[in-house]
């Protein structure tokens, strides 16, 4: 049951992910966020945790202060769901062309160099 919730939630991701994305103007925004975020998020130390590799998909919204408001984080590894919450709530972003409380949901892949 724990699978097939996961899969119905990454489906669903990849399912808005692609409505976010459509429009050219939006991808280009969307890129520039994304990298936005990759560095708020800079890498976490799995290795440490005992962790090989994970994911998470980050589903939030941009205020009119150009701050994250996280809406959720899901993860397979509480310790990724925490760290990210932690880095990225409240933290402003500079991309251009953020329209406010617009939502975005962004899947990241960590992997650890060793175990």
């Amino acid at each position: 049951m724990k699978t097939f919730r996961i899969s119905f939630v990454l489906a669903f991701c990849f399912f808005a992910a692609s409505f976010v994305s459509a429009a050219p103007d939006t991808a280009v925004t969307h890129s520039e966020l994304r990298k936005e975020v990759a560095k708020l998020i800079k890498t976490p130390e799995l290795g440490k945790k005992g962790i090989a590799e994970t994911y998470a998909f980050i589903h939030f919204t941009v205020n009119e202060n150009n701050e994250i408001v996280l809406l959720d984080v899901v993860s397979d590894s509480e310790y990724i769901r925490e760290y990210i919450t932690e880095a990225l709530n409240k933290q402003k972003v500079d991309a251009k062309g953020l329209e406010a409380f617009t939502e975005y949901n962004i899947r990241f892949e960590f992997r650890s160099e060793k175990v």
